[in-house]
């Protein structure tokens, strides 16, 4: 009966894996971007006459540079939500 109690035991590790703060990180970074898209095309969507002037202005860059932008945010994100993953492992 003890060797059942032992298998049967939660392996518990002291620090996070790197594996674990890329898949947070990953998360983090798609629940952001998925927000922030949401949100623009919301503006868009809400703002047609000063979409359309921006539009008319810079084409699709300006549409461009926001999306680059989201992405840059989101991967910041990923990276601070990796690290802190890894630091709290280590207490």
């Amino acid at each position: 009966m003890t060797p059942v109690l032992t298998l049967a035991a939660p392996i518990v590790a002291k620090e996070h894996s790197i594996g674990g703060a890329i898949a947070i990180g990953a998360l983090v970074a798609i629940v952001l971007i998925v927000f922030l898209i949401i949100k623009l095309f919301g503006m868009i969507l809400r703002h047609p006459i000063i979409s359309i002037l921006l539009f008319a202005v810079g084409g699709f860059a300006i549409f461009k540079f926001a999306l680059a932008g989201i992405i840059a945010v989101g991967a910041l994100a990923a990276v601070g939500a990796g690290a802190l993953w890894l630091k709290t492992g280590d207490q």
